[in-house]
């Protein structure tokens, strides 16, 4: 039986594309950011919405990978892996990160609905002092984290002139 896995499913695709009680799931979110504010931050040395998107595409690989039993793969952070640098050009780039994000998370899904029962879900993920499911709760909470600072950062730049970065009086 995978009941804990399909709640799991469950909660994951709520917060990242569904209705969660708190507001606008991650995607709902940045389907409403536009590209131009993508690119930009609202403090200097601040990381920018398409960074932290990178950011999250990171972890959810790395999650991923846990599910995979793959022991080799791990990310340092503050290192180029977890905060990849990017730039976003055009609303072209925009859109292509925003895919490659919702990809990770289907990769996630896959590798849950793959897995015959929940006995997984005990398991230590290699190199943590953590089980599979606080590791994907874990994953659950850093959606939620990064999404209320892309929504502190749209609210901010949708305050300043849209081309410069320049906040409005």
């Amino acid at each position: 039986m995978k009941k804990r896995t399909e709640e799991l499913i469950r909660k994951l695709s709520e917060t990242f594309e569904g209705d969660p009680w708190f507001g606008q799931s991650l995607m709902r979110k940045l389907e409403n950011v536009p590209y131009i504010i993508g690119y930009k931050t609202c403090v200097p040395d601040s990381h920018s919405v398409a960074e932290i998107v990178a950011h999250l595409i990171c972890w959810k690989k790395f999650v991923h990978e846990k599910l995979q039993n793959n022991d080799d793969f791990d990310i340092t952070i503050d290192s180029e892996m977890d905060w990849p640098e990017i730039k976003i050009h055009n609303k072209e780039e925009w859109e292509e990160l925003k895919r490659n994000l919702v990809a990770a998370q289907c990769r996630i899904y896959e590798a849950l609905r793959e897995k015959p029962d929940d006995s997984y879900l005990s398991v230590m993920v290699s190199g943590r002092e953590y089980d599979m499911e606080h590791l994907i709760l874990g994953i659950l909470q850093h959606d939620i984290y990064h999404l209320g600072q892309i929504g502190l950062i749209e609210s901010q730049l949708n305050r300043t002139e849209p081309d410069t970065g320049v906040f409005k009086a």
